[in-house]
């Protein structure tokens, strides 16, 4: 089913976790309908811009998909609002740049251990604006707010 011109639900849901474990990664009717809208107001105009694919790594969750992979109980993959990606031949830092340069509403934008960007949207309509630098410090996963 394509959600968008260039987005699927099938690449937007793929888990190897979940396939791995044989785990249910199916969404509903307002997570699909989440994950629509993040590619109409995020990811299509970000490709359109860049003219090339975008590669996404992890879209939607199922919550025990999410536990399995020790994603946050609040994650905004499991609501469909979020998805992680890379762009070829982009870094991730120039990435975030674009996103913020082209103002796409997203509720958070963070670089990722300078591997891959997650971009999240918002259902409520309330977006954050806030920009986040992933990075490993002292064992731990830290943010520091860029924005």
């Amino acid at each position: 089913m394509n959600l968008t011109e260039h987005f699927t639900l099938d690449e937007l849901t793929i888990s190897q976790e979940a396939a791995r474990f044989e785990l249910d990664n199916s969404p509903g009717e307002p997570q699909i309908d989440a994950l629509r809208t993040l590619c109409v107001k995020v990811l299509e105009p970000l490709r359109a811009h860049v003219k090339r694919p975008i590669i996404v790594s992890s879209g939607y969750r199922a919550k025990n998909v999410n536990a399995r992979i020790g994603g946050a109980p609040s994650s905004q993959h499991c609501k469909g609002e979020a998805v992680d990606f890379i762009i070829p031949g982009m870094s991730t830092a120039n990435v975030v740049a674009l996103i913020r340069a082209l103002d796409l509403p997203f509720d958070q934008v963070i670089d990722e251990f300078s591997r891959w960007v997650h971009v999240s949207h918002s259902e409520d309509g309330q977006q954050r604006g806030e920009v986040l630098l992933a990075l490993h410090r002292d064992g731990a996963v830290r943010y520091r707010k860029v924005v």
